[in-house]
């Protein structure tokens, strides 16, 4: 099953709040037609991004998901290549994500339940920082907002 991922740009969210700027055009990616150096280029974290990654900082980060909305529900999205490795691409970011980049200028926080729910565990990645996630969310994640 091929996996599409959309993400629309300049959206602007306080961490539990529902505080929408604006959004923009969506573009879209097929994880499972990307080979490294092949059909589609390595994917990075850019700054303004949000991204999670499928391994931790000291396994080599791999596979990645940049995040421009808040995603109530991680299951319908998928990790693509990064410029450091493939591991983890085309899998699923719901219960798989490892690591978080939060290269934007608010905070972000990541939550082991669907619709932001921090009933059971919930982590902030603090602005412009690369964070491991602790132990109740590393592949425990199910949404994630600003």
């Amino acid at each position: 099953m091929k996996r599409r991922l959309i993400g629309a740009f300049a959206v602007s969210l306080s961490l539990f709040g529902l505080n929408v700027v604006a959004t923009d055009t969506a573009q879209a990616q097929t994880a499972s037609s990307c080979t490294v150096g092949v059909n589609c280029p390595p994917y990075s974290c850019n700054a303004g991004d949000v991204c999670l990654y499928y391994n931790s900082i000291e396994n080599g980060l791999n596979g990645i998901f940049r995040q421009f909305t808040p995603i109530p529900d991680y299951r319908d999205s998928a990790f693509l290549i990064s410029n450091y490795g493939g591991e983890g691409a085309g899998q699923t970011v719901k219960n798989n994500a490892a690591a978080v980049h939060n290269r934007k200028d608010r905070h972000f926080g990541v939550f082991y339940n669907s619709n932001y729910s921090c009933a059971v565990a919930c982590q902030q990645i603090l602005s412009l920082t690369l964070k491991n996630l602790n132990a109740s969310l590393k592949n425990n994640n199910a949404s994630g907002t600003w």
